[in-house]
């Protein structure tokens, strides 16, 4: 049985957090500074994440989906990496989860949509 364990736990475990995030990054060839200047994170708070001494709130985390054009799937993984996920009682979950699926990416696009309905933004 402890075999078993072994290997469900080899089998179904996922990358943590920073290295999905980082490793997103690098698939998309941005520099550590486009990204936090594109999310407004601060370079300090960044560098805290880089290290893992740090996990991101569930806004800052859908904005680095945004920022990085991560489809729906890589979106999923990258918020249930940090115990988030869509919600689907919320509008402004399902209003991002649309835009990431139709591949709008652009923030006062997805910010006008979120405001229309929801009177919130993004950013």
């Amino acid at each position: 049985m402890k075999e078993q364990i072994v290997n469900y736990l080899n089998q179904s475990k996922t990358k943590e957090f920073v290295d999905l995030l980082f490793s997103f990054i690098d698939r998309t060839g941005q520099k550590d500074s486009d990204v936090y200047n594109r999310v407004g994170i601060d370079r300090r708070l960044f560098n805290k994440l880089k290290k893992g001494n740090r996990v991101l709130c569930k806004e800052n985390i859908m904005r680095l989906c945004v920022s990085l054009e991560l489809d729906l799937e890589d979106s999923q993984k990258l918020l249930g990496s940090a115990g988030y996920t869509f919600s689907t009682t919320s509008d402004f979950d399902l209003i991002l989860r649309y835009c990431i699926s139709n591949k709008i990416y652009d923030l006062e696009t997805i910010n006008g949509l979120l405001y229309d309905y929801t009177d919130a933004v993004l950013c």
